[in-house]
């Protein structure tokens, strides 16, 4: 009975361990925290190539250090909600990206971000790619 109570309570120390404990699988969000302006859409069927300059519309998208984001387009929320971070393959590439999986918005792949620039592809044939401005 001893060896079995030692047993339940290593058990149990090891589940708190593993729940308490930071997840190693789950990806830095940092370069993404702050405010991102649109700058432009492209491609697509029609290979378009819209601005807030040709389309009128301002939006903006928000991801906070807690993994919230916020849509806004002309100043009024259009989405917002928590994002993932994930590593998952491109279905035209065949090649790992970073894909952003948002909880009430498209999901995205990230083709590329550094201080002041944030670029996001849909993950479809003939997708669109955004470009984002910080």
């Amino acid at each position: 009975m001893k060896k079995l109570n030692i047993f339940l309570l290593s058990l149990i120390a090891v589940t708190v361990f593993i729940a308490c404990g930071t997840r190693e699988d789950e990806l830095s969000n940092e370069q993404f925290v702050g405010t991102w302006s649109w700058a432009a859409t492209t491609g697509g069927i029609g290979n378009i190539n819209d601005t807030p300059s040709s389309t009128g519309i301002q939006r903006t998208i928000t991801f906070t250090d807690t993994y919230i984001y916020t849509v806004k387009e002309n100043g009024a929320t259009v989405s917002e909600g928590t994002y993932n971070l994930l590593i998952e393959v491109t279905p035209n590439e065949h090649k790992e990206k970073l894909f952003i999986d948002f909880s009430n918005y498209p999901d995205v792949f990230v083709d590329g971000i550094d201080s002041s620039n944030l670029y996001l592809g849909d993950h479809t044939n003939d997708g669109y790619s955004y470009h984002y401005k910080k």
